[in-house]
């Protein structure tokens, strides 16, 4: 008896944590929640140039929350998330719009699968991370809309990063190493160069590309602690010195789009 006894204690506190696991789960959801309401009210409070002290107030607490709420690591990106960063290419019809180039559109539901399957294969999953390099493939590729690059047209250059040829050869090289010639490396024909391009470009390999370059190329950034939670100076970092590009505001709004509807 006195087993029994002891046993239904042990139950019993099990069943306690797991109570307060589940309450904690719904309180912090509800929060956020509620955070991100008067977060929307603060910004329509500020645009009408009143309660500044309150608007301010908000976003302390906005960002309080996502501290809480943004930080660690991801397991997949949902159709869901998307469709709050990137409204033009919800539901099936998310390519409706679309009048050239319509064969390299991708909805966002396609678009969450093949970024799931890469945060698996290349074992991408701090949040910071996964933020940045969907805010990175959304502004190349127009948000989805486009798989190669048409403006001005190089030879070569593609996936939803738009890697340029040389990444392009290499990514298709590691993946197909039996389709992929040496020679093809510095090849100058345009056809070859397409050729090479058009092996990497359906979804998963396509999307995968951006977690390929980070992982292998722009290594000093591969850790969570470099592509920070929430941090868009460290987004602004990596598209500096690990893509060497441009920055401008357009990937800082992209970005933001993203961060705030990733959690």
């Amino acid at each position: 008896m006195g087993s029994r006894n002891k046993k239904k204690s042990s139950m019993s506190s099990l069943e306690h944590i797991g109570r307060f696991f589940i309450l904690s789960s719904f309180y912090y959801f509800f929060l956020f929640k509620a955070v991100e309401f008067y977060y929307i009210e603060a910004l329509a409070y500020i645009n009408r140039g009143m309660n500044i002290p309150f608007a301010s107030l908000s976003l302390l607490l906005l960002l309080l929350a996502r501290m809480g709420m943004g930080a660690g690591t991801l397991t997949k990106v949902t159709t869901a998330q998307l469709d709050r960063a990137f409204p033009e290419r919800a539901s099936t019809s998310g390519c409706a719009s679309i009048t050239e180039f319509t064969s390299e559109c991708a909805t966002n539901e396609q678009a969450a699968q093949a970024i799931t399957n890469a945060m698996a294969k290349y074992k991408v999953t701090g949040r910071g991370q996964v933020v940045a390099l969907i805010s990175l493939m959304a502004y190349e590729s127009n948000k989805w809309q486009y798989n190669i690059n048409h403006f001005p047209g190089r030879p070569g250059q593609g996936t939803r990063a738009m890697l340029m040829y040389s990444f392009v050869y290499a990514y298709a090289k590691q993946l197909y190493p039996s389709q992929v010639q040496g020679a093809w490396q510095t090849s100058s024909d345009n056809s070859t160069m397409n050729n090479v391009r058009a092996l990497v470009l359906d979804n998963d390999d396509s999307f995968g590309a951006a977690f390929w370059y980070l992982t292998t190329v722009a290594k000093d950034f591969a850790s969570a602690d470099k592509l920070r939670s929430g941090n868009i100076d460290d987004f602004k970092a990596y598209i500096e010195n690990g893509v060497h590009t441009t920055w401008d505001s357009g990937r800082g709004d992209i970005w933001t789009s993203v961060d705030k509807s990733i959690y």
